[in-house]
């Protein structure tokens, strides 16, 4: 009876579906978060009702009644993060879970210590998402060593071990690198932002494995990392686009930074398509006017943590089960800034 209660409960998954927008959405809807417009959180909100959705969970803060798991990750300003986070924590409460996130600001010492000394905290469970994909194999050896449950997402080039949550890359880069084929480009830049970063890193290795499977040059590829300071330079960015070897096409990092670089490619009177294409890579499409028309790689982050979420209860619930991965597609949406007619 009780498994048939909670096939019943009522999803954040369940209101995207009948209102045709995506898990995120309405979360951030139900969150009333200040990107998102009245009509659709009353939309959502209505919608929630309906189906009888449960907006309120004060079970949540007393610990003699819910698991408590750390969902650590390495910023609360990266917008890939925050959605991996979204996802995680929709889980958790949907499930009467208590999440404690914890920001380490990519200090992994500052994770590592966690990590060792996670019994404080008197907690079940913890979600990391990896920011620096060279930590060291015994990095998380304390909580494998009491089997706490525990999901990495994204993974370290070490083996740890651990059940993880990976975005499928190559399928997405693979469409790109065929639709760039077919127009033609043959310079084409990556702009991101760490290079010790296992996304940056998975991001490189997908894009080059796809241009290596349909036969494209690969000296054409160019790639940049951001600057110690951690913004985009203006000024790298002109020369970039004022130099003989001015790429066709440019893969961004972000939504807003690709924004940024349209406006510094539009100032020294380049056009959007025509001179330039633009995609950008990130985890939601069309969360501003500014950026509605971008073309986007766009990252599964909310279902990559609703996914590494799931992953810590059955942990929890099952403590012999076997450590697995999670891949999750990622989605190419073509729009304005890459669409280009094909000349005749």
């Amino acid at each position: 009876m009780k498994a048939g209660k909670k096939k019943e409960k009522v999803r954040v998954q369940d209101i995207a579906k009948v209102l045709k927008i995506s898990a995120s959405t309405v979360s951030r809807a139900l969150n009333d978060h200040p990107r998102i417009s009245k009509d659709t959180k009353d939309k959502v909100k209505l919608a929630a009702s309906r189906l009888g959705y449960q907006f309120g969970m004060p079970q949540l803060l007393n610990p003699e009644k819910a698991e408590a798991i750390i969902v650590m990750l390495p910023s609360l300003d990266n917008n890939l993060y925050r959605e991996i986070l979204a996802g995680a924590t929709d889980f958790l409460h949907e499930n009467a879970f208590q999440t404690f996130v914890i920001d380490t600001r990519g200090n992994d010492e500052h994770a590592h210590s966690i990590l060792q000394s996670y019994k404080k905290y008197g907690i079940s469970g913890i979600i990391h998402v990896i920011s620096n994909r060279n930590i060291p194999g015994d990095f998380y050896s304390v909580p494998k060593r009491d089997a706490l449950p525990l999901v990495t997402v994204c993974e370290p080039e070490s083996n740890t071990g651990l059940s993880s949550v990976l975005p499928d890359l190559f399928q997405g880069f693979f469409k790109i690198a065929q639709y760039l084929k077919s127009l033609g480009i043959k310079k084409t830049a990556l702009l991101l932002e760490d290079e010790n970063k296992p996304e940056d890193c998975q991001i490189v290795s997908s894009f080059e494995s796809a241009m290596e499977t349909l036969e494209i040059d690969k000296a054409g590829l160019s790639i940049f990392y951001l600057s110690d300071e951690g913004t985009w330079s203006a000024k790298n960015i002109k020369d970039l686009l004022k130099g003989k070897k001015r790429p066709q096409a440019i893969l961004v990092k972000g939504a807003h930074a690709t924004l940024e670089i349209s406006n510094i490619a539009k100032g020294l009177g380049l056009q959007i398509p025509d001179d330039l294409l633009l995609i950008a890579m990130d985890a939601e499409s069309g969360v501003s006017s500014s950026t509605a028309n971008l073309s986007l790689l766009k990252f599964p982050a909310y279902e990559m943590g609703y996914a590494a979420a799931e992953m810590i209860m059955y942990q929890i619930h099952h403590p012999d089960a076997e450590r697995k991965t999670s891949v999750k597609a990622v989605q190419f949406i073509l729009k304005g800034s890459a669409i280009r007619v094909k000349k005749m």
